[in-house]
């Protein structure tokens, strides 16, 4: 029997090494007082070499067998953690960084006037703050528009044409008016939609639930399924603003524009597609 431990990190890895390596780093620097546990899955990505160096960093290594995407490694890496019985899993995105020396302590905190089923912390971007509570979809009507937009930017993706036609114009639209930029919400809420970048769940929740995510996406809005979930059974989900995690976001990806950019962008619409369309017959589902 494996002894219990206060929090286990689930860090998802796919390509970008540096990042993930950095992301563990992140969470030794810091010498928790508390007794933690570090899991990564490989998301099939890894050579020989790489996988030995994860393997001697994380406290436990999993390798899928296949690419499993976004829900279904994060299930997989949660399974492991789940056998050290940790009162949390913190699961969080191999380009984040935790920066607080007090970040578990903080969650306990919470957890102990809230009896949270999932947290989620104030993330911090290098262009400012990304939006938590996540701005999720909640209504069939939501996602059917979100849909329509799916398709018609997968068709401009496809086309040269059209795919100049987008550049200009969002070029015109910049100049015309600047994007107001997201900021994170700055005070606790309940109730509400969370990141997928970093949630933390606790052990009430990860016993209720077999696949803490939603096992038939692929990738993307992981979130709406969670907050239907939530909404279902009446859970308690939490955002801290004074719990903090640094996400890189989009470093992943480079915007030029060339035709290996939009082969990236018609994956990503492809995989948001299928996602919303998933959830549009969840919904509907509810209702007969």
């Amino acid at each position: 029997m494996k002894r219990d431990i206060v929090m286990a990190f689930v860090i998802l890895h796919y390509k970008n090494l540096k990042d993930t390596l950095e992301c563990i780093e992140s969470i030794r620097d810091l010498h928790f007082t508390d007794s933690y546990r570090i899991v990564v899955v490989d998301n099939q990505s890894c050579t020989p070499k790489e996988a030995k160096i994860l393997e001697e960093k994380a406290d436990d290594f999993v390798q899928a067998k296949e690419n499993l995407g976004f829900a279904q490694g994060n299930n997989l890496g949660i399974a492991k953690a789940k056998e050290y019985s940790p009162s949390f899993i913190a699961v969080i995105n191999n380009d984040t960084l935790i920066t607080q020396k007090a970040f578990i302590e903080k969650i306990k905190k919470d957890y102990q006037k809230y009896h949270f089923d999932a947290l989620g912390p104030k993330i911090i971007t290098e262009g400012g703050e990304s939006v938590n509570p996540f701005p999720a979809y909640t209504t069939k009507e939501q996602v059917k528009k979100a849909i329509h937009k799916s398709k018609q930017l997968i068709s401009i993706y496809k086309s040269h044409w059209k795919r100049f036609l987008l550049r200009n114009y969002i070029r015109i639209k910049h100049i015309l008016k600047k994007p107001v930029p997201l900021e994170n919400g700055k005070t606790l809420q309940e109730d509400v939609p969370l990141h997928g970048c970093a949630i933390v769940f606790s052990r009430k929740y990860y016993k209720k639930y077999p696949d803490c995510f939603y096992k038939g996406t692929f990738l993307y809005h992981e979130e709406e399924f969670l907050e239907y979930r939530r909404k279902k059974d009446q859970l308690k989900f939490v955002y801290d603003p004074e719990i903090e995690i640094f996400h890189k976001e989009g470093s992943s990806l480079n915007y030029s524009y060339d035709d290996n950019l939009y082969q990236k962008l018609i994956f990503r619409e492809g995989n948001i597609l299928k996602s919303l369309q998933l959830l549009e017959q969840v919904m509907e589902e509810k209702e007969e």
